[in-house]
């Protein structure tokens, strides 16, 4: 049973730009993106047209998106960051740079709780009694 609501916050993740997303978490659904891409891309060229491919590939253009907003968000700064990538070379340097190696704000941002799991503290002492 735990499954369906994990599927389903991997799904609002691809879906939605707002909260935050760990850089695990940006890279491995980046690949799948990607991937399910190039796997697909021979059998959209060959059953459509130009029209038809340019809306088959709007989804996942947008999932893309929305990772990537959402690691900005984890950053620290704002979505609209990403207008650097319309700037050749240094777009993508910069994407990569901070989004893909960049580490997240510790603790809870303006966009949302960390995305990490707290680390567990192991200088608690308890006392005797």
């Amino acid at each position: 049973m735990q499954l369906l609501p994990t599927l389903l916050g991997v799904l609002w993740h691809l879906i939605s730009p707002r909260w935050r997303i760990s850089r695990r978490w940006y890279w491995l659904g980046s690949a799948a993106i990607v991937t399910l891409l190039i796997l697909l891309l021979p059998a959209v060229d060959e059953v459509g047209n130009r029209w038809f491919t340019i809306l088959f590939y709007l989804p996942f253009y947008w999932s893309l998106f929305c990772l990537m907003s959402q690691r900005c968000h984890d950053v620290g700064i704002s979505s609209a960051w990403l207008l650097l990538l319309f700037v050749p070379i240094v777009g993508v340097v910069w994407c990569i740079a901070v989004l893909g190696f960049g580490r997240g704000d510790p603790g809870e941002n303006q966009y949302g709780a960390d995305p990490r799991p707290p680390a567990p503290d192991y200088l608690v002492v308890q006392a005797i009694s």
